[in-house]
């Protein structure tokens, strides 16, 4: 990295001991650090642990992986531009309602008329060419009152998107019917149901015919894997009391469980009627993998046409990629690796030499950012100043190391003269 301008680098830092060095050893081994651990050196690579000022000024960043260190350019505390720490912040996912949304909002009732759902969308991955779609859901209604009512509407194109959206590779994002009515207990005990993910079958764990706390189950009921409004429901068409097993109006899009009876949301076929709809479009956490797949949220846009007298409208809550999640650090961990020896720079490639970020979005990570000027000479031995940044993501917990880097950097950084402000400073 060293001649390379304009460039990135990444180190991780693990949850673990301070092993017990002292100011100036000579680090010449990985077995002097804990696997994961991140120590500052000068360029002698000798330790420091902020009694002695760096010759200099001069300081490097290194890191244990494994049986090698990982060692950053030689850093000049005077010229550091930035100092800040970055904490973690979670993934969440682009949520999108057409009509009802837990609380208002309602679908048109419209005679003879088309209803459109049109996403567009930004694919993601190579396999799909990284191109832009456009995803739609339809329902056309005719002159006969009982077919277009809201739940009709609603129903028909949360099917024509999940039929349409099956053709895609990946399946980020989920579509689900939304219903005001009140939720009920199931009336079958103390048991349990089992939501499939894919299936249309629903399996009770004790009588499905039980009226133990409230009218048994019936078609027409709605059934969903909570109370909350804004749940994605599903119409139960038949029951069979044998297999104590309810036939759902489409396959359950959302991830298997099984639930108990008391929590599932309930909405008697008669309340259902009466009650407003929508359509819910929610993102859902793509598959990461590190070296194939990048940690990305799916974004898209949500436009209706409902016809020429429509009120509808569209509540949406934006994606947000999250900062310092395993996934986005395991990613960015893979594509600064192009900037240190050899470019790859296609995050998909497949190629990792180190992976000692943890994936999985319950894994958070605060970022340490260092940004300052490497000094480099031209061809023609003339100076030139190239912006780079070091980072240092710190496994969150009780993070000794992380705490101890974060003191000695400050006492480096006031030893050498350097005033500096560190932002939002947690290391802990």
């Amino acid at each position: 990295m060293d001649t390379i301008h304009n460039v990135t680098q990444l180190l991780v830092g693990a949850d673990v001991a301070l092993t017990a060095l002292t100011d100036l050893d000579l680090l010449t081994a990985p077995s002097q650090l804990a696997d994961g651990e991140v120590a500052i050196v000068d360029q002698a690579n000798r330790y420091l642990d902020g009694s002695t000022a760096a010759a200099n000024g001069l300081v490097r960043f290194v890191q244990r992986s494994g049986d090698k260190l990982i060692q950053s350019d030689v850093l000049d505390l005077t010229k550091i531009t930035q100092y800040s720490i970055t904490s973690s912040a979670a993934e969440t996912q682009q949520l999108d309602y057409v009509g009802f949304n837990g609380t208002t909002g309602d679908l048109d009732e419209i005679a003879s008329n088309i209803y459109t759902i049109r996403l567009y969308y930004q694919e993601m991955l190579i396999a799909g060419f990284m191109q832009q779609k456009i995803k739609e859901g339809f329902y056309k209604s005719n002159a006969v009152a009982a077919s277009y009512t809201q739940a009709t509407v609603a129903e028909a194109l949360v099917k024509s998107l999940i039929a349409n959206y099956s053709r895609e590779a990946d399946k980020d994002i989920s579509f689900g019917m939304t219903a005001s009515g009140a939720n009920l207990d199931l009336g079958t005990g103390a048991g349990t149901v089992t939501f499939t993910k894919g299936s249309k079958y629903v399996v009770f764990g004790t009588a499905i015919d039980d009226a133990t706390v409230n009218a048994i189950l019936g078609v027409g009921d709605l059934l969903a894997v909570s109370d909350a409004k804004t749940e994605a429901m599903y119409r139960v068409v038949s029951i069979d009391v044998p297999t104590e097993t309810a036939e759902l109006s489409h396959a359950y899009q959302g991830e298997t469980a099984t639930i108990a009876n008391a929590t599932v949301g309930r909405v008697l076929a008669a309340t259902a009627a009466a009650g407003d709809y929508g359509v819910k479009l929610q993102g859902v956490d793509r598959l990461f993998k590190t070296g194939y797949f990048a940690s990305r949220v799916a974004q898209w846009k949500t436009t209706i046409d409902m016809g020429d007298a429509a009120t509808a409208i569209i509540t949406s809550t934006a994606a947000y990629p999250g900062v310092g999640t395993g996934d986005a650090v395991a990613t960015l961990e893979k594509e600064l690796q192009a900037d240190e020896y050899i470019y790859r720079g296609d995050v998909e490639s497949g190629v990792v030499d180190r992976t000692d970020a943890i994936p999985g979005n319950s894994n958070d990570y605060d970022i340490q950012i260092l940004e300052y000027a490497g000094i480099i000479l031209n061809g023609l031995g003339v100076e030139v100043q190239s912006p780079k940044t070091l980072e240092v993501a710190w496994k969150t917990g009780t993070n000794a190391v992380a705490a101890d880097v974060a003191a000695v950097l400050e006492l480096l950084l006031t030893a050498a003269g350097v005033t500096y402000t560190t932002q939002a400073a947690n290391l802990t």
